[in-house]
């Protein structure tokens, strides 16, 4: 079964009426707040989103995001290929009013009643939220022995506990003030 293309806009609260289900994909290379982290911005995000109202009768969106990215493995330095999952539901509020009532479960996302919404800035926000700050290969597809980077790193923090120097005001601890 292939996945369709998403369509690039959509209206969330007529959508959320619906009860529409759309199951796509997007390119990697419209999200450009996940692909500035990225070695590469080539691939597809596969999403399944659902738009409706749960048992509140509140206007929510549910999604799941799926992708292969490529990211700098932080010991090598070389390309490395991570999977990313995000699972989300949206609250879709009209005021802040209804942001700051909506239940703990749910972020909210801030609608009009009328307007189209650019998908990718939704699926852009929630797949970053996913995206690993650092990424390494397993250490044995690793161009670097981890064993030495993490016997590297442990010893620089023992020298910058030995580095600590007295505090400078140390000494103003000891004046006693007369009242």
């Amino acid at each position: 079964m292939s996945k369709m293309p998403l369509p690039l806009t959509v209206n969330p609260v007529k959508l959320a009426e619906q009860g529409t289900e759309l199951v796509g994909s997007i390119s990697l290379s419209k999200l450009p707040r996940v692909s500035e982290l990225l070695v590469s911005s080539e691939g597809d995000v596969n999403a399944e989103l659902v738009f409706g109202r749960d048992e509140q009768r509140l206007r929510i969106l549910s999604g799941k995001l799926s992708c292969d990215v490529s990211m700098v493995c932080q010991r090598c330095l070389e390309p490395v290929t991570k999977s990313i999952q995000s699972e989300f539901t949206l609250g879709l509020v009209l005021t802040d009013e209804q942001a700051i009532n909506l239940p703990k479960i749910y972020e909210p996302l801030m609608v009009e009643l009328d307007d189209n919404m650019e998908l990718s800035d939704i699926l852009d926000e929630e797949l970053l939220l996913s995206v690993p700050m650092f990424a390494y290969h397993e250490p044995k597809d690793c161009k670097v022995d981890a064993s030495i980077v993490d016997f590297y790193d442990e010893e620089l923090e023992v020298e910058a506990v030995e580095d600590t120097k007295p505090n400078p005001f140390g000494v103003l601890s000891n004046i006693k003030f007369d009242k």
